[in-house]
């Protein structure tokens, strides 16, 4: 599967409720680096998934708390943002023409601590 195969997709919960389209995805970098090369990186794997009841489109990067400037676009994303949220893969019980999540799944802020 690719993960343009996942967005735009419809999600709901595990009652049926309609939580919003999949916008985004997350990944984590972990395990042990692959290659040999002083610059090997750890294979990605997919953590979540951003999911917004409103719209599509990404957040050029101002889902960072730390990223506050310009003021009046930064400002204006959150607000925009303020439903969405990340939905864990693990929490993803079936996938086809919705994603259907598991029962008690947790969705998160899809907020990313600041950067420096």
């Amino acid at each position: 599967m690719r993960l343009t195969d996942l967005l735009d997709r419809p999600v709901r919960d595990a009652t049926g409720a309609l939580l919003g389209r999949v916008i985004d995805a997350r990944f984590v970098l972990d395990g042990a680096p692959s290659g040999n090369g002083a610059g090997a990186l750890s294979d990605a794997r997919l953590h979540g998934l951003i999911v917004s009841p409103r719209r599509s489109g990404s957040f050029l990067g101002y889902e960072r708390t730390g990223v506050n400037r310009p003021w009046l676009i930064a400002h204006f994303l959150a607000w925009r943002e303020r439903h969405d949220v990340l939905v864990r893969w693990a929490d993803v019980a079936t996938v086809g023409e919705e994603l259907q999540l598991r029962s008690g799944a947790t969705l998160y802020s899809p907020a990313l601590p600041g950067s420096r």
